[in-house]
């Protein structure tokens, strides 16, 4: 059996005699019974339980063959379908099953895979609780592409000759997850294909993403049935599902199909209503007689048909590359409903567009912008709806009926009756949710299902004898209920066609998308001309200058105009409306008249006369005009700035004018209930690289616009400002802000609201594509604790990790004061975590108390030119070379110092560097005083000669900057350049466990990924005491904690992150200080690779981790000296007991401690044998989880 033949058989009608000879071949030990066990349900005309299959790992999946009954529509009914084989999944006798649901008067059948999971605690024990069932499904029968289906089985097949078939594999061949992951990895080869033929420019890449994306949108469309629907038909019904294959196949080689056939397509059907066609073809002087031909299509208003600059290029596409398209695309079955997490058919869903979209933005990173897995969204959108529930209903006998609702779609008895489901119902239908940055709507597509779906499970209480209307539903909640805001308009078209696809999912013929010009809207979210509390009336003097009595705009006008908006489908009212809206956001210029300019001109050239140099003293006249000039100037480049500043305000977002259904009586802005999303992750630096006025404004706009912040933050801020009293703001967003000094604004601000309410930390994992961290926080205004959660190990798939989401409950959450957080530095801990830190938190002094300076290296702004590489030092000379002008120079020993790069730094080692660094300053009674340009070519002329020769590009650093400087040669940033020469500890910035060593006499200089430490000239305690701290396991286990994880475990070891890590005080230090020392040396010279192994038998490395554990037990004894001594571990008396006396040599010295520790009677090698078992929740956590 090939995958040809397979094919073949999945593209005809259902028979189970068939199949039952297919099951044989794909699978393991088949048993199909004599007779069916027939199953009653009203979902099933005939049909029941037929076989059984025995999987090699044991698993045993159970058959079903279901013939629906004939009122059962399947997409609609596939849940409750999906229930009658699931009930017998127990994961006991069956943990899985095998569906076949067909009817005898369709064409097409489903063969559905559903499935139980269990998971795994943190102690990788098997947990009995399930998730609830999930359903995968291929769509099979003469009309379906069955490609996917058929590769995906004959794996199974050749598994089964070859290898074993368990679970997972069945799991792995019905995923979808894999499914989309091959789609866009061929469509993205499909997408270059197009580049390559007309060229690799922007205008180009706009052009093919937008006419690829149209392609891809037209497969939905065909796939209801809508594409092509015969004349003769009087429903929108019988159309072609392969109509645009066949429209390419029927224009055979016509390399202008573009042009002469797919555009008029675009345009003239898609994009135009049918009784305005013939006009726009005739227009355009497009072939009238393809009209008959696109008869049965529905014209679409959801923007992405609309002709734009793009569609002006000429170009036109050799003919291959559409039947290529098209090739690629029939391999794929698509399918219109969206798929759920715990339920879905293995096809392209209309989340693709979402997908494709975002992936192939051109700057999407650059704007920080990420796709979010739809187990992520599903899980957001779910709580939030709960907790807006429990806002509104907070008595506690609705809190576990309103999360059976909305996460299973149970109704429980106390939602039954009919005005408790009413007052629900109502609730879910008022809701007003808004995604400020709505990328292509996954948010508010998450949200439009979590309303419908519960709407649709209240209302047989709420309306017993009424029926349910689906794509009504769907529309109110689309016309009502969600509002999105992006600065992409491609964005913004995406999220309106894939409403336009949930709408078409049920309804029998086309209808326009509701009115979402004021819904789903492109625009600058944290961006606006006017304050949301500013009164209306204030906003209409500055629109009402110089208008006619009859032209002027006043509340009253205003309301009625958006009355008259709302309720109508008419082009002409909804022009106008946008054109006032336009109108009024106009009144803030952007730009200069000539004449204003002119003026501005005339007036300094006055002020340059009067300043003119003179012979004569100026008269008092002159002197009182030139100062009346000097201020009318300054009073208009104010003026004439701000005019020129509103550029920023071109894409700004008026919300009350665009969102007006948000207004009250009064005009006041209402505000949501709930912001969710994803919002853009970019740092300031970013922004100001690219727009420095943009920068500024957010700068002066926002509280938590300080140090290096990230655009998320400011989105946190304006959603706590665009919700209602009882509002919330739900974003899935970077963790950093909690403990990095850019957060200060932020944390300080949601401290101030009491709004921290929920977190779940995804640390290290993780979740999706994305180049940093998240987490998924909602921030709700007045909580009285903030409910901490923490992802503790890996998820493999999306599938993971939403069976992860759905394990969370409050039981593993650490909640935590909403008192306890202020500006200042967060620490977010659970569990056992939380009882270790408080009891480190015990000590009163920190790192903070001991070093006087914690600093980074030089900033030279370029490395390439001060930086010298693979150093020799020959006759006073350094000779090395230079990345800049790629050669080696010379230059005097005394103008450059030894620098250290991260890598020259080791926890221990000896410090070595075969780099040095150009410094142009002499340090002068405690300060660094730069050269001149004349010292430099006296006293350093081979340095002088080099830095000469790189002059122009040292004039042009940061942007030019020093283009006009004398001192061209000097460091821009000068900082901290007379600390170098101290004794001190070196670190690097980013580091997995500590990794500080000892530069004791100040001779090494250090790039800025590497930090210097100089202690306080009070502080009893030496260098090597808090070297062995700091690269200590109760270190790092410290700042793994407390401070911000980056790829692959590695951490910050900025100051704000290691500043705050206790110390015990001096009385307390002193109990094993000397052996510290005595133990630091030690260290210092087994980890120096210039020395031979001590032993013949074990490394100096490996001793090395001996004397390391010997240090952490002293360093748990000093901060928990009472626990230790209580269970008997502590080692501090036993160490003393060592004679330390009497040996010169370091090397011997090392060898007599080795051996003395490794004798069998040796207590403190049993004390740290037996830390699981005196200690296991607390030392040994701590012992085992930080070893690096």
């Amino acid at each position: 059996m090939n995958q040809a033949y397979l094919k073949n058989i999945l593209s005809t009608r259902f028979d189970f005699k068939i199949w039952k000879d297919l099951l044989e071949k794909i699978f393991p030990k088949v048993e199909i019974f004599t007779s069916v066990t027939k199953i009653t349900d009203s979902h099933v005309k005939d049909g029941g339980h037929a076989g059984n299959i025995r999987l090699d790992d044991g698993r045993s999946l159970a058959i079903f063959d279901f013939e629906v009954a004939d009122n059962v529509l399947i997409p609609r009914n596939r849940k409750d379908l999906r229930n009658i084989a699931a009930n017998f999944i127990d994961q006991d006798k069956f943990h899985g099953a095998l569906a076949f649901y067909h009817s005898q008067d369709k064409d097409d059948y489903r063969l559905t895979f559903i499935a139980k999971q269990t998971y795994f605690n943190e102690s990788g024990e098997l947990v009995k609780k399930e998730t609830a069932p999930k359903r995968y499904t291929f769509l099979l029968g003469k009309n379906e592409p069955c490609t996917t289906a058929a590769s995906r089985l004959i794996e199974l097949a050749n598994k089964k000759t070859s290898e074993s078939i368990y679970l997972t594999d069945v799991i792995d061949a019905f995923s979808v997850e894999r499914l989309n992951k091959d789609f866009f990895r061929e469509y993205k080869e499909q997408y270059y294909a197009f580049l390559k033929e007309i060229g690799n420019t922007k205008p180009h890449r706009d052009y093919v993403k937008k006419l690829l994306g149209r392609l891809v949108f037209l497969q939905f469309l065909q796939k209801k049935g809508w594409m092509g629907v015969p004349a003769s038909n009087t429903k929108w019904e019988g159309g072609d599902k392969k109509f645009l294959s066949n429209l390419i196949d029927k224009y055979l080689n016509n390399n202008r199909l573009l042009s002469d056939i797919l555009e008029p397509l675009f345009f003239g059907v898609l994009n135009t209503k049918s009784e305005e066609r013939v006009a726009l073809f005739t227009k355009k002087r497009w072939d009238l007689s393809l009209l008959t031909e696109f008869e049965g299509i529905p014209y679409l208003n959801g923007g992405l048909f609309d002709p734009d600059d793009t569609d002006n290029l000429s170009i036109d596409f050799s003919y291959t590359y559409f039947k290529e398209l098209m090739d690629f695309f029939s391999q794929y079955n698509f399918t219109i409903d969206e798929n759920d997490p715990d339920d879905s058919e293995v096809g392209i869903d209309p989340e693709m567009l979402g997908h494709i979209f975002e992936n192939l933005l051109e700057d999407n990173k650059d704007k920080g912008a990420f796709y979010t897995p739809k187990e992520i969204v599903q899980y957001m959108c779910r709580q939030s709806v709960i907790q807006y529930l429990k806002t509104h209903e907070p008595s506690e006998q609705y809190a576990g009926p309103i999360e059976q609702l909305i996460n299973d779609g149970v109704v429980n008895p106390i939602l039954q009756s009919k005005d408790i489901a009413i007052r629900f119902t109502r609730l879910l239908k008022e809701i007003k949710v808004c995604d400020p940055a709505i990328g292509s709507g996954a948010f508010p597509m998450g949200i439009l299902y979590v309303l419908y779906h519960a709407i649709h499970h209240l209302h047989s209480h709420a309306e017993p004898h009424g029926n349910f209307d689906s794509t009504n539903t769907k529309r109110d909640i689309i016309q009502n209920n969600i509002f999105g805001v992006d600065i992409e308009q491609g964005a913004v078209d995406i999220a309106r066609l894939r409403f336009w696809l949930a709408l078409v999912v049920d309804a029998e013929k086309p209808q326009p998308l509701p009115n979402l010009d004021y819904k789903i809207v492109c625009g600058n979210s944290l961006l606006n001309c006017y304050d949301i509390n500013e009164p209306l009336d204030d906003v209409f003097k500055e629109y009402n200058v110089g208008c006619e009595e009859d032209e002027r705009m006043s509340l009253e006008k205003y309301k009625q105009m958006v009355a008259e908006y709302t309720n109508t489908s008419d082009h002409n009212t909804k022009e106008q409306f946008k054109s006032t809206i336009n109108d009024i956001k106009s009144v803030f210029r952007s730009e200069l008249t000539d004449k204003e300019r002119n003026k501005l001109t005339r007036l300094k050239k006055k002020i340059n006369n009067l300043e003119a140099p003179t012979l004569f003293e100026r008269i008092q006249e002159e002197i009182a005009l030139l100062k009346k000039l000097k201020k009318q100037l300054k009073d208009l480049e104010t003026e004439f700035d701000e005019i020129e500043c509103n550029k920023l305000y071109d894409d700004a977002f008026e919300w009350r004018f665009e969102f007006p259904s948000l207004l009250d009586d009064n005009g006041n802005f209402m505000g949501f209930d709930l912001i969710i999303g994803n919002p853009p992750y970019l740092r300031i630096q970013g922004i100001r690289d690219v727009n420095p006025l943009y920068a500024d404004e957010l700068v002066n706009k926002y509280k938590v616009a300080t140090g290096s912040f990230d655009l998320y933050a400011i989105f946190v801020e304006r959603g706590l400002q665009l919700i209602n009293s009882r509002g919330i703001v739900n974003f899935i967003m970077p963790m950093k802000w909690t403990n990095a000094a850019f957060g200060k604004g932020l944390r300080g601000l949601v401290a101030e609201h009491n709004a921290a309410n929920k977190i779940i930390n995804f640390g290290a994992y993780q979740v999706f594509n994305a180049s940093t961290y998240t987490a998924l926080q909602w921030f709700v205004p007045n909580s009285e604790a903030l409910h901490y959660y923490e992802l503790d190990h890996n998820l493999e798939t999306n599938q993971e990790l939403g069976q992860y989401l759905k394990s969370i409950d409050k039981e593993s959450a650490s909640e935590i004061p909403a008192k306890k957080f202020d500006k200042n530095t967060w620490v977010l801990t659970v569990g056992q975590t939380t009882k270790i830190l408080k009891e480190i938190e015990k000590h009163s002094r920190c790192i903070g108390d001991i070093f006087d300076r914690i600093f980074c290296g030089l900033q030279t702004s370029k490395d390439d030119v001060y930086f010298l590489y693979e150093c020799a030092e020959q006759n006073g000379l350094i000779i090395g070379e230079s990345k800049h002008l790629k050669c080696c120079v010379k230059i005097e020993r005394g103008l450059v110092k030894p620098l250290l790069k991260g890598e020259d730094v080791h926890r221990y080692d000896s410090i070595k560097t075969n780099r040095y660094v150009i410094f142009p300053y002499k340090i002068e009674n405690g300060k660094a005083v730069l050269y001149t340009e004349n010292e430099l070519s006296v006293l350093y002329p081979y340095g002088y000669a080099y830095l000469k020769e790189c002059k122009e590009e040292l004039r042009n650093r940061e942007k030019g900057r020093l283009r006009n400087d004398d001192y061209w040669f000097r460091y821009i940033y000068p900082k901290n350049l007379v600390l170098f020469d101290n004794e001190k500890l070196v670190a690097p910035d980013i580091s997995m466990g500590g990794n500080f060593a000892l530069d004791t006499k100040g001779e090494f200089y250090q790039t800025t990924t590497i930090y210097g430490y100089i202690k306080k000239s009070d502080i009893q305690e030496n260098y090597k005491f808090w070297m062995a701290l700091l690269n200590s396991r109760l270190c790092w286990w410290f700042l793994s904690n407390t401070g911000t994880v980056l790829a692959n475990g590695f951490f910050r070891f900025k100051p704000d992150y290691i500043k705050p890590f206790p110390v015990p005080e001096p009385q307390q230090t002193s109990k094993g200080e000397i052996i510290i020392e005595k133990l630091a040396d030690f260290l210092l010279y087994l980890y120096d690779k210039d020395n031979a192994d001590i032993l013949t038998h074990t490394s100096n490395k490996r001793l090395a981790t001996h004397i390391e554990e010997i240090v952490d037990m002293i360093f748990y004894e000093l901060y928990f000296e009472q626990h230790m001594k209580d269970n008997l571990i502590d080692v501090i008396s036993d160490l003393n007991n060592y004679d330390w006396s009497g040996i010169s040599n370091v090397d011997t010295t090392i060898e007599s401690f080795y051996k003395w520790y490794q004798q069998s009677e040796n207590m403190v090698r049993q004390k740290i044998m037996l830390l699981d078992t005196r200690s296991h929740n607390f030392i040994y956590q701590i012992h085992r989880t930080a070893t690096i």
